[in-house]
């Protein structure tokens, strides 16, 4: 397991870098690497269920003899997977982007949102009255912040109120899986 702290780190790299960059698919439409259209891009909850889908497969993958595959039947299984579940990889991308986005905030939110604002008021109530007002100047803008963090605001903006919300409501799943990813109990990188 991934220590808490080492755990932020990578969701923060990863809500800003997003996914990395993939060679163009064969698909007929252009793939833009770590956008997604301000509509949600076509974000479906059936896109979701065949992300949940494709990940939850490839933790399955296996040779006949039950070893791990080579390269190349790797490549081809995943490969399989994808067209069985209608994906690209540029629509592997976006969801991933996506999901990487509201999963960080939702994470960093929980660990350096209100528990920060609780701890930091905390502490000021405890100084002298001088003393806190020097403390609010120099660090006034952590309730904003956490509330910019906890709104997801940014998030609509980029990908689109109606995708955030479709992540939203599956969240618990989706940072499940996310999670395992991270964690190197997944498969795709």
């Amino acid at each position: 397991m991934v220590p808490p702290m080492s755990r932020l780190l990578v969701l923060s790299t990863a809500a800003l870098l997003g996914c990395p960059e993939r060679a163009p698919t064969s698909s007929s439409a252009p793939v833009v690497v770590g956008q997604v259209a301000a509509d949600g891009g076509g974000v479906t909850a059936a896109r979701l269920d065949a992300w949940l889908a494709y990940h939850k497969a490839l933790g399955a993958l296996a040779a006949p003899d039950g070893g791990a595959l080579d390269a190349r039947a790797k490549a081809k299984a995943e490969r399989e997977i994808r067209r069985g579940l209608g994906l690209t990889e540029g629509d592997l991308d976006q969801l991933e982007t996506l999901i990487a986005a509201v999963v960080a905030q939702r994470t960093i939110s929980r660990l350096t949102g209100a528990e920060a604002v609780r701890e930091f008021e905390r502490v000021t109530l405890s100084l002298k009255p001088e003393q806190r007002q020097k403390v609010e100047q120099a660090f006034g803008d952590v309730r904003t912040r956490a509330a910019q963090t906890a709104s997801l605001d940014a998030e609509r903006a980029r990908f689109g109120e109606e995708a955030v919300s479709l992540v939203l409501a599956r969240e618990a799943e989706l940072t499940a899986t996310w999670d395992s990813l991270l964690d190197g109990r997944g498969e795709r990188r």
